[in-house]
């Protein structure tokens, strides 16, 4: 009688272990994607705190000026030590932030991986291109990747206004 396994019995083995490290895989990939969106939205409303707080202590009735996102972070220096920057922070997934010509309204806005996640629900969904005062507005991104639009009513966009 010999002893040891057969090639199927190895076979087997293998897919299965195959099987396995594939699902955890792709578990890991959710729980990371999962992750980087919450860190977007929580600091989207970081931002939007601090654009708040600028709004009701500093100019007292205006918004940061949009003009490229350094000048936009520098005017926040006093009220955040540091600046959130999107987890991936490339050319299709960046923070962006907008006035409209007046600066007493703003949008703080970013995409997210998940289109169904559950804070798209409760958030701004206006296409802020269709709005006349925001037209001419070039809004400003901690990318290199500069859009010429704001439109939260994209799928997967997830903003907050004022």
């Amino acid at each position: 009688m010999r002893k040891g396994f057969t090639l199927i019995e190895l076979l087997i083995v293998i897919a299965i272990i195959g099987l396995l490290a594939t699902l955890a895989i792709v578990s890991l990939t959710s729980a990371q994607q999962k992750s980087r969106d919450a860190k977007r939205i929580a600091d989207i409303k970081q931002l939007q705190n601090a654009t708040e707080l600028y709004f009701n202590e500093i100019t007292v009735g205006s918004y940061p000026d949009p003009a490229n996102w350094t000048e936009y972070t520098n005017n926040l220096v006093p009220i955040m030590s540091s600046m959130p920057t999107d987890p991936t922070n490339d050319a299709t997934r960046f923070y962006i932030y907008a006035t409209n010509d007046s600066a007493d309204e703003y949008v703080i806005g970013t995409r997210l991986e998940d289109v169904n996640h559950p804070a798209l629900s409760g958030d701004d969904d206006t296409n802020y291109t269709a709005v006349g005062a925001w037209l001419g507005i070039s809004p400003v991104t901690s990318s290199v990747a500069t859009p010429t639009t704001v439109n939260c009513s994209l799928a997967g966009v997830y903003c907050l206004s004022e």
